[in-house]
C-alpha cells in the first residue's frame, strides 16, 4: 500500500503577484525560447529557481543551485511566497480543450505527499527509461534547497474519491494554452485520511515524472546514509504528487512524433525501399490521411521530401524474435515497432545515437513537425497515434519500460501551483 500524506503548502501571495506571471510549465518543456518568456513575465517567475542557467566563475559553492536556494528564502523574507498553517491534500481541476481537438475537458487531480519507495516493492511503477543527466540537475536542486517545487503525475485504476468543486478554493486561473486551472484545499483530517487510503490502497503508475521520482529515491537514500537531513527526518522519504484516477474522463494523452534529421548519405528511395519489406507504404495527400485510423498496431504517417506517405505494418512482419533484445511488450507499441523495425533497423540510429540525441527532435504538433521536412530542417517525420493509457499499465504491470517520449499526458501539471519545503510537515 503507498504511503499517501498531507503536507503544509508553500504558496504564492496573491496579493503580490498573478499566478499567470510566475507559474510555468514542468522543467523538462521550458524550451530556451520560453524560458526567455518567462524571464520577461515576472522577477518572481519560478523559471529563475527550478530552471537556472550556469554563470561565468560558478563554483560548488556559489552556482545555479545555490541561487535557486537564495531567491526561494529571499521570497520567502518578502512576503511574496508563504508558508501554509497546517496539513491538507489539494485538488487540482483543469479545464481544457486539446490541441486539435473540438469540446472541453476537465481532469481532476488530488496533490498529495507520496513516500518514494523503489520499484521492486510494486506500490509505485515506472512506463518509461529515464538518462542520468536529467537526474543529476534534479538532484543538485533538491539537495541545495530541500524543496520540491513541482509535483510529479500518478495514475491509479480506481474512481476518485474526491467530486469537482470539492475543498476551499486558493486560486483560479488561464494558462498561456486557454487551460483553465481551479485549486483547492481540503484540510479536514477525516476527509483528508479518508482520501490518502483510498488512493494509496491502489498501485500507482507514473505518467509523467520518471526523472523527479528517481531522483526522490536517490535523495531519501542520500539523506539517510549521510545522516544530512534538515528538520522533520522523514520528511526527505516523500514528494509531492497529483493522482488522477484512469477513468477521469478528461485524461488525454497526445502522441510524440519523431523528427529526422542528420543522417548521413542520406537517400530516401532506398529507406522507402526498405521500409516496403515490413510495411505497406501508400502515398497520402497530408498527415490526416498519412496518419490514418488507429486502432491497429504498426501504423504510422510518414513525410519525406517527395511527399506523404501511410505506413502499415505488414501481416507476419516484425516477429517478436525482432524484439528479442528489448523489454517486454515491446513487439505491442507503436512507439517501439518504430524504434526497433525503423530507426534502428532501416535508418541506423541506435540506441546510443538516441542517447546523444543527435537525429531525433519530439513534436507535439504534427502539422508542425511536417513542415520541417519542406523547410529542410528534417530529412524524415514519423507521425504516430497517442499510446493508450491501458497501455501504460500493462507494460507497468510487466514491469518493463516504454522507449522515452511514448508518452505525453495533456495538460501537464503548473509548476508553482504549491510546493513542499522538507522542513514542513
Amino acid at each position: 500500500m503507498a504511503d499517501i500524506k498531507p503536507f503544509t503548502g508553500v504558496f504564492i501571495n496573491k496579493d503580490r503577484v498573478k499566478p499567470e506571471a510566475v507559474f510555468t510549465e514542468p522543467y523538462d518543456k521550458i524550451s530556451p525560447a520560453l524560458r526567455e518568456t518567462y524571464l520577461s513575465r515576472s522577477p518572481y517567475n519560478l523559471v529563475r529557481i527550478i530552471l537556472g542557467k550556469d554563470e561565468p566563475g560558478d563554483t560548488d559553492s556559489c552556482n545555479k543551485y545555490t541561487r535557486a536556494k537564495a531567491l526561494y528564502e529571499q521570497w520567502l523574507a518578502e512576503g511574496v511566497l508563504s508558508k501554509g498553517t497546517a496539513p491538507a491534500v489539494f485538488v487540482h481541476e483543469q479545464e481544457f480543450t486539446p490541441p486539435g481537438g473540438t469540446g472541453s475537458y476537465r481532469r481532476l487531480g488530488i496533490i498529495a505527499r507520496v513516500k518514494a519507495s523503489p520499484f521492486d516493492q510494486g506500490e509505485i511503477l515506472p512506463h518509461e527509461h529515464t538518462l542520468s543527466k536529467p537526474k543529476a540537475d534534479r538532484l543538485a536542486l533538491l539537495r541545495t534547497t530541500q524543496v520540491h517545487f513541482e509535483q510529479i503525475f500518478l495514475l491509479y485504476p480506481s474512481a476518485s474519491p474526491v467530486q469537482a468543486g470539492a475543498g476551499r478554493e486558493l486560486l483560479a486561473y488561464q494558462d498561456d494554452l486557454g487551460v483553465t486551472h481551479r485549486f483547492a484545499a481540503i484540510e479536514d483530517p477525516a476527509e483528508i485520511e479518508r482520501i490518502c487510503s483510498a488512493i494509496g490502497a491502489n498501485t500507482l503508475y507514473i505518467a509523467d515524472g520518471h526523472h523527479r521520482y528517481e531522483t526522490a529515491l536517490a535523495f531519501s537514500q542520500e539523506q539517510r546514509e549521510n545522516c544530512t537531513h534538515r528538520g522533520n527526518p522523514e520528511a526527505s522519504d516523500y514528494l509531492t504528487a497529483s493522482f488522477v484516477s484512469m477513468e477521469d474522463p478528461g485524461l488525454v494523452v497526445l502522441p510524440t512524433h519523431r523528427a529526422v534529421a542528420n543522417l548521413e548519405a542520406f537517400d530516401e528511395k532506398a529507406i522507402l525501399a526498405k521500409l516496403e519489406k515490413a510495411f505497406t507504404v501508400t502515398p497520402a495527400q497530408c498527415v490526416a490521411s498519412a496518419l490514418g485510423s488507429s486502432g491497429q498496431r504498426g501504423v504510422f504517417g510518414l513525410v519525406a521530401p517527395s511527399g506523404f506517405y501511410h505506413l502499415a505494418l505488414k501481416a507476419g512482419a516484425g516477429p517478436a524474435s525482432e524484439f528479442s533484445h528489448c523489454p517486454p511488450l515491446w513487439e505491442t507499441l507503436d512507439v517501439s515497432i518504430l524504434q526497433v523495425l525503423i530507426l534502428d533497423k532501416v535508418l541506423g540510429i541506435d540506441d546510443e545515437k538516441l542517447r546523444q540525441e543527435s537525429n531525433l527532435t519530439y513534436w507535439r504538433s504534427a502539422e508542425e513537425a511536417a513542415a520541417l521536412v519542406p523547410a529542410g530542417k528534417a530529412q524524415l517525420v514519423f507521425l504516430l497515434h497517442p499510446t493508450g493509457v491501458q497501455q501504460v499499465k500493462t507494460v507497468s504491470d510487466a514491469r518493463s519500460r516504454m522507449p522515452q517520449k511514448s508518452t505525453d499526458f495533456f495538460p501537464k501539471l503548473a509548476t508553482g501551483i504549491v510546493a513542499y519545503g522538507l522542513d514542513s510537515n
